[in-house]
C-alpha cells in the first residue's frame, strides 16, 4: 500500500497544539511543503516529522494538485508538439501523474474497491481487506477502468479542443478532485483509531469551505475558457461525488481511512475528466 507517507500522519505533529493551523506566510509556504512532499515523490523534506496536522493544511492540497496537473498537461503538450497523437499524449499525462505521485490515490481506488466489493458483511474483515497489500480481482479491474476512463476523456478534450485545453482542464481536475476529500475529512469520522486517516485531524469547518472553495474557483477559472457548462457543474459534481463516497464509506467501515479518501479523488478526477469530455463534444 501507498498510504504510508510520513507527512501529515502524526497525531501531535510538533510546532503547536492539535488544531492549531499556518498562521504566518511562512507557516504556509512550510505547509504546502509538507503537502507536497506528502502528494507526491519529490524530495520536499518528507521524511520529516511534520509541523501540521493534515486537517489544519487542506488548503495547500488543491494548490498541490493544481500544479500535477500543470505537470501532467505541460508533458502532454511536450508530446504532442513532437508528433504524439491525442492518446499517446493522454497516455504520457497520466503516466506523469502517477509517477509524480507515486499512484497514491490509484492504490487507494484498488484497495476500496476490493474491501467494498467482498463478500461480507463484516467491518472489521473490510478493514483488514483495506490493509491488504494484495490486488484482488475488482481492485485490478477499477484501476484498469480508472485509465481507461481518463485516458479517453483526456484524448476526446485534446482531440477535440487542443492542448491548451487539455492542459487546462487536467489543472482544474486535479486541483478540484484533492479539494474534494476534504469532504469526508469534515462531514465523517476516522473508520479506525490508527493508521493515515485518524492522523489527519478533524478539520475546522471553516477550513474544509475554504479548501473545497479555492478548488471550485480553481476549476472554474481553469474550464471557463474551455466548456462554460463544464465550469459551471464541476463543482456540484465533484461536491455530490464526495458526499456520495463518504456516505458509503461510512455505511461500509464506519467512516473513513486513507484509501477511501483515495478512491474518492479517483472517483472525482475521473468523473470531472469525464465531464469535461462530453461538454466539449457537444460544443
Amino acid at each position: 500500500m501507498s498510504y504510508n507517507h510520513p507527512a501529515m500522519t502524526s497525531e501531535n505533529p510538533s510546532g503547536g497544539d492539535a488544531g492549531n493551523g499556518p498562521r504566518t506566510p511562512q507557516d504556509w509556504l512550510h505547509a504546502l511543503g509538507e503537502a507536497a512532499a506528502f502528494f507526491t515523490c519529490l524530495p520536499f523534506g518528507g521524511d520529516r516529522t511534520p509541523r501540521f496536522r493534515g486537517a489544519d493544511i487542506l488548503p495547500t492540497w488543491p494548490v498541490v494538485g493544481l500544479a500535477i496537473g500543470l505537470a501532467a498537461g505541460i508533458d502532454l503538450t511536450i508530446t504532442s508538439w513532437f508528433g504524439g497523437g491525442p492518446w499517446l499524449a493522454a497516455g504520457v499525462a497520466l503516466l506523469t501523474g502517477i509517477v509524480l505521485t507515486g499512484a497514491l490515490h490509484e492504490d487507494g481506488l484498488s484497495d476500496t474497491v476490493d474491501a467494498f466489493g467482498a463478500p461480507t458483511d463484516d467491518r472489521l474483515r473490510r478493514l483488514e481487506i483495506l490493509r491488504d497489500s494484495r490486488i484482488g480481482t475488482y481492485g485490478a479491474i477499477a484501476i484498469g477502468l480508472s485509465l481507461l476512463l481518463r485516458a479517453a476523456a483526456l484524448a476526446q478534450v485534446t482531440a477535440a479542443a487542443g492542448t491548451g485545453a487539455a492542459l487546462l482542464t487536467l489543472s482544474a481536475v486535479h486541483s478540484l478532485s484533492r479539494a474534494a476529500m476534504a469532504w469526508p475529512l469534515a462531514g465523517s469520522s476516522p473508520a479506525r483509531s490508527d493508521g493515515l486517516g485518524a492522523g489527519m485531524g478533524a478539520p475546522a469547518m471553516n477550513t474544509a469551505i475554504l479548501t473545497l472553495l479555492i478548488g471550485s474557483g480553481a476549476a472554474f477559472v481553469c474550464l471557463i475558457g474551455v466548456a462554460s457548462l463544464a465550469a459551471l457543474l464541476a463543482p456540484p459534481l465533484a461536491a455530490a461525488l464526495a458526499a456520495g463516497s463518504s456516505t458509503v464509506a461510512r455505511e461500509r467501515i464506519g467512516g473513513y481511512t486513507g484509501d477511501t479518501l483515495g478512491a474518492t479523488q479517483q472517483v472525482v478526477e475521473i468523473a470531472l475528466l469525464v465531464l469535461v469530455a462530453l461538454c466539449v463534444g457537444d460544443a
